[in-house]
């Protein structure tokens, strides 16, 4: 498929060069450095890619990194959907690639310390300072990362990816028809009370049949939207006292319920709320459906504003978190760690026959050269150098046939993850491709949320165990109980039971659990 092309550019940043000191642990294999290193790269394949290959070394992006690192890479992708289950499938087997790319720090039961244990991955403590002189130079010039990207007893792991600026830690929140605000005389919304009477308003006077629409995971996973209105979230935080609660037993929670009750019972919830997906969701936001919903500045909010630009009847923003009293800042939303755990974090697992070859090849993406090319692509091809700004090239901004995932996906990481430290450049090309998103990014940064956001903190492969057990019952209940109080299918009398119920699953236990690991953590 023939491409066309235009730039972007980039300069600004981080890493490289050699360093010393420490132990190497493991040994390479012998064999002719003139030869290329053959390695084997577990990987998710994106949707964005998955429209274009079948495989990632078939994009330019892989064949010129096996280009410029002398390697020679085999991706194995698992089944769109299926991560998790071909990532189990392939530790229970003990048939591992040679590189693992996966949040084993946040999806690994245990953690990395219990992977290290297992003999899944290496232990890249005594290695990185000798043959990762990048990212071990990273990790010198930025200790707060570092701690985040080591486990309570000091060991590093990975070659993660880093969101190397603040302006990267916040990409999602709650997006609005602003047309019609407009049609209707009314300010963005600001409190819970605001958006009923938005949400009221669509449905009365802009005949919304689902005011407000959303897929459920996007309601609990990335922010806690709503319910951080009301002072908790769906899961863990630290309150005002830096003590560690447990969101879905606190009045709070039911203040949230009572709402989205009310809500759904008055129409102005989607009715298949708890069946939505992505392309659900888009058809209702961008056929006047529905009015208002959560998602992502580029491939939500993005997406609908190109599918909406030649109507005049629609029009989206991304409007504030919001609260129960005008003039409060949000107590939760979605901002990230600039290190906490990605599917993207790349380790290189124990059945790697030359460790120190791929240690080089992974830490190419921390160097200076690397980073340019993880981030912005091939120069001249996907980006061009214009003021010393790397620009990207209209083969990736203007495809007619292809969206931008798609074109970024063939050339370079930064949209997707990976072992490597992202750059602004990237987003302030790839996320504002419309005025109505950097209005939004500003919006959804007003927040307090790293006052109550618990850190990645890892608990022991014993406490893990524990807590998985525990946490388990407890998140299957909440889930169950949360879907039947909103769509009034349980009365919220029942709520005191259902406080004591999870109780009796262990909560304290596990809260317990929580609070050495983040003693443990804040020591590190």
């Amino acid at each position: 498929m023939k491409k066309r092309i235009i730039g972007i550019a980039l300069a600004i940043f981080v890493v490289l060069s050699a360093f010393g000191g420490g132990n190497q642990s493991l040994a390479p294999s012998s064999q002719d450095s003139s030869a290329p290193l053959e390695v084997t790269w577990f990987a998710e394949l994106t949707p964005g890619i998955a429209q274009v290959v079948t495989n990632l070394g078939e994009t330019p992006f892989a064949q010129e990194l096996m280009r410029r690192t002398n390697t020679q890479i085999e991706f194995q992708h698992p089944a769109a959907g299926q991560l998790n289950q071909a990532f189990n499938l392939m530790v229970a087997s003990g048939d591992l690639t040679d590189i693992i790319e996966y949040d084993i720090l946040g999806r690994y039961p245990g953690g990395p310390e219990k992977a290290i244990e297992d003999g899944v991955i290496v232990d890249l403590t005594d290695l990185l300072p000798v043959h990762a002189p990048n990212l071990w130079k990273f990790y010198q010039e930025n200790p707060d990362i570092a701690k985040l990207a080591r486990t309570d007893s000091g060991k590093y792991y990975s070659f993660p990816f880093i969101r190397g600026h603040e302006s990267l830690v916040v990409y999602f929140g709650p997006i609005v028809n602003s047309k019609w605000l407009a049609d209707l005389g009314m300010a963005y919304p600001e409190t819970i009370a605001d958006w009923e009477t938005m949400l009221t308003r669509f449905k009365n006077e802009k005949g919304a049949t689902a005011p407000l629409t959303y897929e459920p995971a996007l309601l609990e996973s990335n922010n806690s939207t709503f319910v951080g209105a009301f002072g908790v979230n769906f899961d863990f935080y630290l309150d005002n006292n830096r003590q560690i609660q447990y969101g879905p037993i606190q009045p709070g929670y039911r203040q949230f319920l009572e709402t989205f009750q009310r809500w759904y019972a008055n129409g102005l919830i989607d009715p298949n709320i708890e069946s939505m997906n992505r392309e659900q969701t888009t058809f209702k936001m961008t056929t006047g459906q529905a009015g208002a919903s959560l998602g992502y500045a580029a491939s939500r909010l993005g997406v609908w504003l190109s599918a909406v630009k030649d109507n005049p009847e629609i029009d989206f923003t991304g409007t504030k978190y919001p609260v129960l009293n005008r003039g409060d800042i949000p107590m939760f939303s979605q901002m990230d760690f600039p290190l906490q755990g990605s599917i993207g974090d790349a380790h290189i697992s124990t059945a790697a026959k030359d460790v120190v070859g791929i240690l080089k090849l992974l830490d190419y993406g921390y160097s200076e050269e690397g980073n340019m090319f993880y981030n912005f692509g091939i120069e001249g091809v996907s980006y061009e150098m214009i003021d010393g700004y790397p620009t990207y090239t209209d083969l990736l901004m203007n495809d007619p046939n292809l969206p931008r995932a798609a074109m970024f996906g063939q050339y370079l990481r930064s949209s997707s993850n990976g072992p490597f430290v992202q750059r602004r450049e990237y987003f302030e090309q790839y996320g504002y491709q419309f005025p109505q998103q950097e209005v939004a990014l500003p919006n959804w940064a007003v927040t307090d949320v790293m006052n109550h956001k618990l850190p990645p903190i890892s608990p022991t492969p014993e406490e893990s165990a524990e807590l998985a057990t525990i946490m388990s019952d407890i998140n299957t209940y909440r889930d169950e109980m949360r879907t039947k109080y909103i769509m009034g299918i349980e009365n919220l009398n029942t709520f005191d039971t259902y406080v004591r119920n999870i109780q009796n699953m262990g909560l304290n236990r596990a809260i317990e659990i929580y609070t050495n690991a983040l003693r443990r953590f804040n020591a590190r």
